[in-house]
């Protein structure tokens, strides 16, 4: 009789697949990526494989399902941090602070993999529709209750605001893939200031003062 697989065992199996597939699509993008190469990358035979994942398809479908319950309990997490202002770093440091982290290279450009696919991949690009308009969702929350309180322009369209924030991160995203040798850090202060009202000196302050 063969020994019960836990799931525990398969979780375990199935994140190993799609890290190393990770690596994969980052190196050679998800067209010129063979399951050979996932195979090799994972040290798993194909027939290992195969028991998780019937297709590269269905790995890259999981992979941007992975992405997206990762992106809505780092949000989530900070959304408990209740008070605006602690959100909003708590989320700099999770997404935009975060890119600057050599192990997140592979994902970064797998992430913009994901975003290229969605466009001729109808599957990809209805989860993908889904993940974003989940993050909306939240921000637009966040961004309400926070003008409610006063802390935020009541004229700003809180969806609006939520889909800023969305493309913010993209953008870094992109340059970040692109020119892996930025520095993430002066472009977050901007961020910041941007979003803590600060970017904009007061009515009247001489500019040369510190």
């Amino acid at each position: 009789m063969a020994p019960k697989v836990t799931e525990a065992h398969v979780e375990a199996r199935r994140e190993q697949i799609l890290e190393a597939a990770t690596a994969c699509f980052s190196r050679k993008g998800f067209h010129q990526t063979t399951m050979q190469d996932i195979c090799e990358a994972a040290q798993l035979s194909p027939g290992a494989v195969y028991t998780y994942f019937p297709s590269k398809e269905s790995i890259i479908t999981a992979a941007c399902v992975a992405n997206q319950q990762q992106t809505f309990q780092l949000i989530d997490s900070a959304l408990q941090q209740g008070e605006t202002q602690a959100v909003f770093t708590q989320l700099a440091d999770a997404f935009l602070f975060a890119l600057a982290q050599p192990e997140t290279a592979a994902q970064l450009r797998t992430n913009v993999e994901l975003w290229a696919e969605g466009l001729r991949n109808t599957e990809v690009d209805a989860l993908m529709s889904e993940g974003d308009a989940g993050v909306r969702a939240r921000f637009a929350e966040l961004v309400a209750q926070a003008q409610e309180r006063g802390e935020i322009n009541p004229e700003l369209d809180a969806e609006a605001v939520g889909r800023t924030m969305i493309v913010v991160y993209t953008g870094l995203v992109l340059q970040k893939a692109r020119e892996p040798g930025m520095d993430v850090g002066p472009y977050v202060q901007v961020v910041l200031a941007l979003y803590g009202g600060r970017f904009w000196h007061q009515p009247g302050r001489n500019l040369n003062k510190r």
